[in-house]
C-alpha cells in the first residue's frame, strides 16, 4: 500500500488546480497517489479535464468527478472515500506543498506512527506577475512538537479563533485507520458547512494531543479567490454566493446551530456554528458551552474593522444588538486604540483616499510561475543541507 493519498478537490478553478497538482507530482518522496476531484460546473469541468491531460499518463494520478456538483462538505466526503493509501491529506486548488513536504511528514510517521500529523502554513509571496516562496521553514531539520487539544477547545469556546494551525485536514495527513474510526463513530469524516473545521472538531473530540511540524509546509495563494477571505472581509463574489446558495438549499439542518441562525456571512458566526455542531456531536464531553459575551465582543470587534474599511455592516450591527438584548449582555465599547483607527479611517474616506493596503514583502528572487518558485526554493534547501552535512562531518 502506498504511503500517501493526496486529494485535490476543485470547483471552477482549473488554473489553480494545476499548480496544486504540480506541487505534488514533483515531491522528493515518490510513494503516493494524487487524486483530482472535479466538482465544477459543466463548462469549467471541461476546461479542467483538458488542462489535466498532460498528466494523465502518470500512474500516480487519478481524475474523478461526482455525478453532480456537491456542497463542499459532501464533496470532500465523496472524494476522500476514493483514497487508497496509508495516510490521506487534502490540498485544495488554492494551495501548494513545498516539494519536500511528503518526505518531512514521512519521517514523523516512521518514527511515531501517529493518527495524524499536522504542520504549519504560510502565504505565497505574490507581486501580481511573479512569485516567491517565503524563506521561513526552508532550513534543515524541522522542529516537531506535541500539541494538546484541550487549550484549542477552550479557545474556541471563547470565540478565540487565533489557533489557526490546527489539524484541519488541509494542513495534515491522517491515517486511513483513524478515518475509518471517525466514520464508525460519527457516520462520516466531515460534517457542518465548513468541512475543514467540521473535521477539526471531530479531531478535538477524539484526540488529546498530536504531533505538529513547526515548518510551513503548506503554502496558500490567490487570497482574492478565497471563500474564507471573502467572508472575513465581507466581499462576497460569485464563488462565495455559490457557497451560500449550496448551504441554504442542501445544508439547512446545520444552520440552526449558529448563534444567529439567519446569518451565513459573518465570520465569527460561521466559526462558532462549526464549534456548536462539534459540541452537539461530541462523544467525550470535552466541549463547554460557548461564552455568549465573548462571542458578542469578538463579533463586534470584527464588524468595527469592516466598518473602518468602509463596508456597510449596519444590518449586521442591528443583528448583533438584537442578540445582545436577547441574551442580556453588556454593550461593546471601543478601546482607545480602536477609536483612533476609526478616526483616521474616517478622515481618509472624507479626503477620498483608498484604504491602506499592505504590500507583500519580497524576500529574494521572484519567478514567473508558482512551480518555478517551488523548484528553486527546494534546490536551495538541498544545497544548505549538503553544506550542513559537510560541516558536521568536518566537526566530527
Amino acid at each position: 500500500m502506498p504511503r500517501f493519498s493526496i486529494v485535490i478537490p476543485s470547483r471552477n478553478r482549473a488554473d489553480l488546480a494545476l499548480s496544486a497538482l504540480q506541487s505534488v507530482l514533483e515531491q522528493d518522496f515518490r510513494d503516493f497517489e494524487v487524486i483530482v476531484s472535479d466538482n465544477s460546473d459543466n463548462a469549467e469541468s471541461e476546461a479542467l479535464f483538458r488542462a489535466l491531460q498532460p498528466f494523465s499518463a502518470d500512474p500516480r494520478f487519478r481524475y474523478i468527478k461526482p455525478p453532480r456538483p456537491l456542497p463542499m462538505t459532501a464533496h470532500w466526503e465523496w472524494a476522500v472515500a476514493h483514497a487508497t493509501c496509508e495516510y490521506v491529506g487534502i490540498l485544495t486548488d488554492r494551495m501548494i506543498l513545498r516539494l519536500y513536504t511528503l518526505s518531512t511528514v514521512d519521517a514523523v510517521i516512521a518514527r511515531d506512527g501517529p493518527k495524524l500529523v499536522a504542520y504549519e502554513r504560510t502565504n505565497l509571496i505574490e507581486t501580481g506577475t511573479s512569485f516567491a516562496v517565503p524563506q521561513k521553514g526552508s532550513g534543515a531539520a524541522p522542529l516537531v512538537t506535541i500539541r494538546k487539544t484541550a487549550p484549542i477547545i477552550e479557545a474556541f469556546s471563547r470565540s478565540d479563533f487565533s489557533p489557526m494551525d490546527t489539524p484541519r485536514f488541509l494542513n495534515s495527513f491522517v491515517s486511513a485507520t483513524f478515518l475509518d474510526q471517525l466514520r464508525s463513530e460519527y457516520g462520516s469524516v466531515f460534517t457542518g458547512v465548513a468541512p475543514d473545521y467540521g473535521f477539526l472538531m471531530r479531531v478535538l473530540d477524539q484526540v488529546d494531543e498530536f504531533p505538529f511540524i513547526e515548518t510551513p509546509l503548506l503554502i496558500k495563494h490567490s487570497e482574492e479567490r478565497s471563500n474564507g477571505k471573502s467572508f472575513t472581509h465581507y466581499n462576497l463574489d460569485k464563488a462565495g454566493n455559490d457557497f451560500i446558495a449550496f448551504s441554504r438549499s442542501e445544508q439547512g439542518e446545520f444552520l440552526k446551530f449558529s448563534p444567529m441562525p439567519d446569518d451565513l456571512v459573518m465570520i465569527t458566526n460561521v466559526m462558532m456554528r462549526e464549534y456548536e455542531i462539534g459540541r452537539y456531536n461530541q462523544r467525550r464531553g470535552h466541549f463547554p458551552n460557548y461564552e455568549k459575551q465573548a462571542f458578542y465582543n469578538e463579533s463586534m470587534r470584527h464588524l468595527m474593522v469592516l466598518k473602518r474599511e468602509g463596508k456597510d455592516v449596519a444590518p449586521l450591527l442591528d443583528r448583533m444588538e438584537k442578540y445582545r438584548e436577547e441574551n442580556g449582555l453588556s454593550s461593546y465599547r471601543l478601546s482607545s486604540r480602536e477609536r483612533r483607527k476609526h478616526i483616521r479611517a474616517k478622515i481618509r474616506r472624507i479626503l477620498g483616499f483608498s484604504p491602506r493596503k499592505r504590500e507583500p514583502k519580497v524576500e529574494g528572487q521572484t519567478f514567473p510561475t508558482i512551480i518555478d518558485a517551488l523548484r528553486i526554493e527546494a534546490q536551495e534547501r538541498r544545497k544548505r543541507l549538503v553544506l550542513l552535512n559537510e560541516e558536521l562531518i568536518s566537526f566530527g
